[in-house]
């Protein structure tokens, strides 16, 4: 528990609200910038990551970010907060990574996640479950 009040002080209180929100966002449907929902899955196409259609991307996606055990992770790109998912989909490791109000950056599994994770200084901030109750706790 101390793990996460801890977590928690990495994020204002408004930059946790605006992370919650964009998790609920993306979970509930992914939006897109425009025409870059394609490009992501023929570049996952091309990198044998996928063989199949725009919504079988999107349902990996889905069950990536839907699943309460999953982590979640904060990337700072130049003062712009992203926020990341790590999980399995598809018999592979993957990330998602998304930005303010859901909107989808980009979904794929690293050759080595922990890597990939670790040289960009994505930082931990807890489980989707534990994410989704910050909320509640700041309303009660």
């Amino acid at each position: 528990m101390d793990e996460i009040v801890e977590t928690e002080k990495i994020l204002s209180d408004e930059e946790r609200i605006t992370l919650v929100d964009a998790l609920r966002a993306i979970c509930n449907k992914l939006h897109w910038k425009p025409g870059k929902d394609i490009v992501h899955l023929k570049k996952r196409r091309r990198m044998k990551n996928l063989s199949g259609s725009l919504t079988d991307y999107e349902q990996v996606i889905y069950n990536i970010v839907r699943n309460v055990q999953n982590i979640v992770y904060l990337y700072d790109f130049m003062g712009t907060h992203y926020y990341a998912v790590r999980g399995f989909a598809a018999n592979n490791e993957w990330i998602v990574i998304f930005g303010r109000g859901g909107l989808m950056e980009t979904a794929f599994p690293p050759q080595n996640i922990d890597e990939y994770l670790e040289r960009r200084g994505f930082i931990f901030l807890g489980r989707v479950e534990e994410i989704l109750q910050w909320t509640k706790k700041a309303n009660t």
